[in-house]
């Protein structure tokens, strides 16, 4: 099959052909007619030429539409749903499978069950791996970890909210291809650009700009104690813990979600590249980190597609009351720009979207304490559930376990610069703060 272009440049040529029989036969034919023949024939018959080349390696429908590869550049990267796979249940409970972990390092008798977890999340690992205490410890029972893990993803408001990811196999990292731009003022995805021309006139070649991105797993660890008198009681020990460490990853987590520094942790979309700082009003008062309108405006304005519904008001608790004197100005007057909760279930809002409160972000009059940010764009990849192990040694004098919990993520924004758009030199991004006011 043909190109539509090639169709039609094969039908000009057949009637460039016989014109040029025509008036070969025709006896009152003048040069300059002849010549004009001639070089109507060669231009079709260049273009078909270069037609050719443009058409090289590509498949075209009856139609003449082209049949476009839809692989990926790159092997696309997988998300495994969490839940769908609840794995062995072989423990009743947290404390019960914690007693088995120190029995086992403590006593050297490991349980049957605790191998058997082991071996069904480290399968055929090659190398160092998990499936011995001494060379890692024990996984937690697949729904305790999911169960720590999910309901810290759907009690936090900021992690129900980012991208997320589960890495699995015997993989430790994620790699894609991103679209690397600074401007959008006269090219897309990084370089690529049309031109207004004549007809087969040439014009400057332009190609997409991409770059390779690697996200590591990081280790996210915490150590718990337990007395041997507390260990007899499993159900209560099975409720602390698992409470215990579901908020601790939730804040930690939503921690560096927002001011993480990427060195073996997250980094945050505070210390990320692509974060842009709305500058304050020269004749703004400044005292107590106080927020005008006209801050909520440039911010709002410096978001990309800034009325996309995933974008959310993003504010630490005391800045809070500073917008409850917040006010769009009328002459003397004002009106109230700012919704809050007023019944219990409500949610607050600001130019009609969500304000999520969170001592995660920064001190009120610093950077960070406000932001208007898009979480769909924040990339955070886990894998597998929580891992324990135990020692009696640590805490020998007092007769207290000790259990190590140790969870791997990371996570960064997807796009590491703000953009800029045509006819303006504002930069725009996904996350955006607010300047300094103290």
């Amino acid at each position: 099959m043909k190109s539509k272009a090639m169709n039609k440049l094969i039908a000009d040529l057949v009637t460039a052909q016989t014109a040029a029989q025509v008036l070969r036969d025709k006896a009152d034919a003048t040069v300059e007619d002849i010549n004009a023949a001639t070089q109507t024939l060669r231009a079709v018959k260049a273009k078909i030429e270069a037609q050719t080349i443009m058409d090289d390696g590509k498949k075209f429908d009856e139609s003449g539409e082209e049949i476009k590869d839809m692989t990926p550049v790159t092997p696309p990267v997988y998300a495994t749903p969490k839940g769908t796979e609840k794995g062995l249940i072989l423990f009743g409970n947290l404390a019960e499978q914690l007693r088995a972990v120190k029995n086992a390092a403590v006593n050297g008798k490991v349980d049957d069950k605790l191998a058997r977890l082991n071996n069904q999340v480290y399968n055929a690992a090659l190398g160092a791996n998990e499936s011995l205490p001494e060379e890692g410890g024990y996984v937690v029972q697949s729904d305790f970890a999911t169960n720590m893990m999910d309901s810290a993803i759907s009690a936090g408001q900021i992690l129900s909210k980012v991208d997320k990811y589960e890495i699995s196999g015997s993989s430790n990292r994620v790699e894609f291809t991103e679209i690397d731009e600074t401007s959008a003022a006269s090219t897309v995805y990084g370089g690529v650009q049309v031109y207004w021309a004549s007809e087969a006139a040439a014009v400057t070649a332009t190609k997409p700009k991409l770059k390779d991105v690697e996200i590591k797993l990081q280790k996210l660890m915490g150590i718990a104690y337990a007395t041997y008198e507390l260990d007899q009681d499993s159900n209560f020990t099975s409720q602390l813990y698992t409470k215990a460490f579901t908020l601790a990853i939730q804040r930690e987590l939503e921690n560096t979600i927002v001011s993480g520094n990427g060195a073996g942790k997250p980094l945050g979309f505070l210390k990320s590249g692509a974060l842009v700082s709305a500058a304050i009003e020269t004749s703004q008062t400044i005292a107590n980190g106080a927020v005008v309108w006209n801050n909520i405006v440039k911010m709002y304005n410096r978001a990309l597609n800034s009325d996309d519904s995933n974008y959310v008001w993003l504010i630490h608790p005391d800045v809070s009351a500073l917008l409850d004197f917040l006010s769009f100005p009328v002459g003397t007057g004002g009106v109230p720009v700012y919704l809050p909760a007023s019944i219990p279930g409500s949610v607050a809002t600001m130019k009609g979207h969500s304000i999520i409160q969170s001592d995660q972000c920064s001190a009120v009059g610093t950077i960070g304490d406000i932001n208007y940010v898009d979480l769909s764009q924040y990339m955070l990849i886990t894998k597998g559930g929580v891992q324990a192990d135990s020692s009696m040694h640590v805490q020998f004098l007092t007769a207290e376990n000790c259990f190590r919990f140790i969870f791997r993520a990371n996570g960064q924004p997807k796009k590491n610069k703000a953009l800029t758009i045509k006819n303006s030199s504002n930069t725009r991004s996904s996350f955006v703060t607010l300047a300094v006011r103290s």
